[in-house]
Formats: C-alpha cells, sequence, structure tokens
C-alpha cells in the first residue's frame, strides 16, 4: 500500500481499504449493495483525464453488475468536464447526485436535463461544525495557494503588494503535505530569499491519526488568501477575512456562496493586498445552513439506499 493510502489507512480504521488493481475493483463493485462517489470534484479534466477514465471504467462496471451509482457531496472544477461523453454517461446512469454547491447542481440541470440532482453542500461542513478551527487570531495573515502543477508567475510582485497587509505575523499554510509542483511547499520554494524570510511555513499535515489534532493546529489568520476549497470553508468556520484566487469553477462557487472577494490569478499584485483589507468574515448563518443541507444530503442517501429511516 502506498505511503499516503497507509496515513488514511491509521486515520480511517474503520475503512476496509482496498488495492485499486481492476480485478479488485471489478469485485467489489460486483459484491456491493450500491456505489457511492463520495465528495470532492469528479467532474474536471483540465488538470488530468485520471478522473474521467476512472468514472468510465467505474460506470461499465457498475452497468455490468446492475448496482446503483450514486453521489454524495460533490463538485465541479471545470466546464469542458460536462461536454464529455464520458461523464454525460456517469450522471445519466447515477440514480442521484448531490452536489457540494448550488453552481455545480445548477450546471448540471442545464447540461443534463435527465440527471437526478440536488443541491447540497461540502460534507466537511459537519466536520468543522463539530470540530470549528481555532478562531482566527488577529494580526495574522494566512496564505494557502496552490496552482495544480504550474506555477504562479506574479508570485514575486504579490508578495510585496501582501507586505501593505498590516500583519504582525505571515503564515505560508502547506495543506498538500507534499511537495507537488505548483503546491504550498514547491511555491514557497519558489520565493526569492528576502520574501521567504517574512513567512514562516507550516505543514498542516504531519500525520497525527486523529484529523482533530490536524485542525486543532490550523493556523486560523484574521486575513487568509487562498486557492484551496477545503481551506476556504476553514477560514469561513474560523472568522477569518477571506480572498479567493480564483482559479477553477469550484473556488467561483465557495467565493460566490459565501460572500469572499475573488481574484483571478493574473489580477493586479495590489489588488490582492487592497481585498484583504476590505473583506469581512463571512457571517455563520450561512455555515449552519450549509452543514444542514449536508447533514440532509447524508439523511437522504441513507434513506435511498436502505440504511434509514424514510
Amino acid at each position: 500500500m502506498p505511503q499516503g493510502h497507509a496515513q488514511l489507512a491509521r486515520r480511517f480504521p474503520e475503512i476496509r481499504w482496498l488495492p485499486y488493481d481492476e480485478a479488485t475493483r471489478r469485485a467489489a463493485i460486483g459484491a456491493c449493495d450500491a456505489w457511492l462517489g463520495l465528495g470532492g470534484s469528479p467532474f474536471q479534466c483540465a488538470v488530468s483525464r485520471w478522473f474521467v477514465d476512472h468514472l468510465e471504467a467505474e460506470r461499465r462496471a457498475c452497468a455490468a453488475a446492475r448496482k446503483p451509482m450514486y453521489f454524495l457531496g460533490v463538485g465541479g472544477q471545470d466546464p469542458a468536464a460536462y461536454a464529455l461523453p464520458e461523464i454525460r454517461a456517469v450522471c445519466t446512469q447515477a440514480e442521484k447526485i448531490w452536489t457540494r454547491d448550488a453552481a455545480t447542481a445548477d450546471t448540471l440541470a442545464r447540461e443534463l436535463p435527465g440527471a437526478r440532482v440536488a443541491a447540497a453542500a461540502d460534507l466537511s461542513h459537519l466536520f468543522f461544525e463539530a470540530n470549528p478551527p481555532p478562531a482566527a487570531v488577529p494580526g495574522r495573515l494566512t496564505a494557502v495557494l496552490n496552482f495544480d502543477y504550474a506555477g504562479w508567475p506574479a508570485l514575486e510582485a504579490a508578495l510585496g503588494a501582501l507586505d501593505a497587509v498590516p500583519a504582525r505575523e505571515r503564515v505560508w499554510l502547506a495543506q498538500e503535505s507534499r511537495p507537488l509542483p505548483g503546491a504550498e511547499q514547491w511555491l514557497y520554494g519558489q520565493m526569492p530569499a528576502g520574501p521567504q524570510a517574512r513567512w514562516r511555513l507550516q505543514i498542516a499535515d504531519t500525520g497525527e491519526p486523529a484529523l482533530p489534532a490536524v485542525l486543532a493546529r490550523w493556523p486560523s489568520g484574521e486575513w487568509l488568501l487562498t486557492s484551496r476549497f477545503h481551506a476556504t470553508l476553514a477560514g469561513a468556520w474560523a472568522g477569518s477575512r477571506i480572498v479567493v484566487i480564483a482559479t477553477n469553477d469550484k473556488l467561483r462557487a465557495v467565493a460566490r456562496e459565501f460572500g469572499c472577494p475573488m481574484l483571478a490569478p493574473e489580477a493586479e499584485p495590489a489588488g490582492f493586498a487592497a481585498a484583504l483589507r476590505e473583506s469581512e468574515p463571512v457571517a455563520r448563518p450561512p455555515l449552519v445552513r450549509a452543514a444542514g443541507l449536508a447533514r440532509q444530503a447524508c439523511h437522504e442517501w441513507a434513506t435511498a439506499v436502505g440504511l434509514a429511516a424514510g
């Protein structure tokens, strides 16, 4: 089992973890009562075709074994994915799709009128409601940035512009524990020595078995600049003043849903600092409502597969 999978197995021992080979996947589908695509952004193709090909293989196996498919708490990442015949076939075959944002539900309803879709919310809201992240620390600026295997040409200029934010502490938070190209640790390594010295690198997940222990060390800041979906949600629950760098559909959707200012990666660098200074914390009621929508979607799925009363 790869190292990352081994860590997940230690963190979630109640799950039976299987190898990814085709024979094992087909056997698991043959033995299951229902197939569930849980969380994440399955409707994407801009970075890689891997997810599309994976879903098509799963769809064919479910059709052959006559097993129902469901998606729970899922979203889209790029518009081109919805035009792919594989994605259209998966969505049409699914018994029900509960999305993690209204934007994905609206897009699916428009692009695939035959799909059975309900707008819900990301399942992480349930975790954040039960395990609130540390409250935003006054005077701290936290950045959580990822550009999906690409660099950020504006990095150095943006760092200079962020000096205008009156922060006493600057934390460069790595949500991704691996130094993947375009991710937080890689970007930190691209910084010139001067700007890098003004930021403290912190890796969020250092392998603790319990996920709440990871969140307990989350360095919530008064200001949060991020291009990460779940970092945006963590910041919203923490009470941070958030600015989203909108690199894809899922980030645009979460920014609109919670009223966070958003800028394109190629925006004028001074705009990032200005937006942070003008931003406000997310109001509590929309977060509570999102947790309720996620809870309701889980209940509806459990009812549909016979795990809960109707």
